[in-house]
């Protein structure tokens, strides 16, 4: 049920850039988002295209005009993952 909020927020199906104010935020917290910056950057960084055209198909996450970097972005979605793993396991142990 949540999935798919999350999903067409990522950015996924649509560049993330030109969006109001209060879309952003929203992209900015979803988690998927920080998934589909990397694997954008990774297709189209071996594509032979010119700069405008990388920009325009893989704009990266911004956060106050800062790119954010690729590793980065990997990193949080490594400790998202650890962090929901962790909740999994604690929930999972309690007997009913």
């Amino acid at each position: 049920m949540i999935v798919m909020p999350l999903f067409f927020l990522s950015g996924a199906l649509f560049p993330l850039n030109g969006l109001p104010g209060w879309l952003t935020v929203l992209t900015r917290l979803d988690p998927l988002t920080y998934v589909v910056s990397p694997m954008r950057h990774a297709v189209f960084s071996h594509l032979p295209i010119s700069p405008l055209a990388m920009s325009i198909l893989s704009p990266g996450v911004t956060w106050f005009g800062w790119v954010v970097p690729v590793g980065l972005c990997l990193a949080m979605v490594a400790a998202m993952g650890a962090a929901m793993l962790a909740i999994g396991i604690a929930e999972f142990r309690k007997t009913e």
